[in-house]
């Protein structure tokens, strides 16, 4: 089957391995589903299995919607994790081909999903798969970043642990609060604290991969407690990171000017 590997990528999680056999449950963000090797199935009502299931290969749930998998044992998944409040959501959304009343089904480029995510699963570079997910995502290969827009990230990947509130990040800028606010979205496509968080739970999750304890790693990505970090954890991807900490392989996300750039 392949070890199980999960990416932090900007304001975005990828997890490619087995299903985890979640029960019913809701995330903060939305989430892409991809069948690598057979379509799974999407209850039409977790809460009734009288309505029946719709069989899928790429199915997108949008933010906090209790939705429910069914994935036969030992088959492969891929979730893409992005923000309810980014443009990748966005975009997702409108490349889908039909509606439910959960979620939506089948991404127009589902093909190129399914062999991007095969041959990372199977030991392709990360940076070009990146590469290659987004132009999925309808992103510019090599944008144009402001160079203060560039620095405050690299500020955020360097240091999760400091605070950078708004006004320190505004000053290290030379913007005003509301400028700032507007510029890091426009760049980005996420709000400045909600790319702090993604950028936080990523830092924890390489520490306790690494053999940091929860409190730890929670502490050592800015987080007031373990008890902050699970709740924001489990709010965002409706799991504990307990769960995500045990998989085969981490990748965190890629830092320097360049490389965040090109995730874009």
């Amino acid at each position: 089957m392949g070890e199980s590997k999960l990416f932090f990528w900007d304001a975005r999680g990828l997890y490619i391995g087995p299903a985890f056999g979640l029960r019913p449950h809701r995330n903060a963000v939305a989430v892409l589903c991809v069948a690598l090797d057979a379509p799974a199935r999407l209850a039409r009502n977790p809460l009734d299995d009288e309505d029946g299931h719709v069989e899928f290969t790429t199915a997108l749930v949008p933010p906090n919607t209790l939705h429910h998998l069914r994935v036969p044992d030992g088959q492969r998944m891929a979730f893409l994790y992005v923000d309810a409040l980014s443009e990748d959501y966005v975009r997702l959304l409108a490349a889908m081909r039909t509606r439910e009343a959960r979620f939506a089904l089948g991404h127009l480029d589902e093909r190129r999903w399914i062999g991007a995510l095969l041959a990372l699963a199977e030991g392709a570079p990360w940076r070009e798969t990146r590469y290659e997910l987004s132009k999925l995502l309808g992103l510019s290969p090599v944008p144009s970043r402001d160079p203060r827009i560039v620095d405050a990230l690299l500020r955020l990947q360097s240091s999760p642990a400091e605070s950078h509130g708004l006004a320190q990040a505004a000053f290290h800028a030379c913007l005003s609060p509301s400028r700032f606010l507007h510029l890091f979205k426009a760049e980005t496509g996420v709000p400045f604290r909600r790319y702090r968080l993604w950028i936080r739970m990523g830092a924890a999750l390489k520490a306790m991969r690494s053999g940091s304890t929860l409190t730890e790693a929670a502490h050592a990505a800015g987080f007031s407690s373990s008890a902050h970090f699970s709740d924001a954890f489990s709010g965002m991807f409706g799991m504990p990171p307990s769960r995500l900490s045990r998989l085969d392989t981490f990748a965190p996300a890629v830092t320097g000017a360049m490389s965040t750039a090109l995730a874009r």
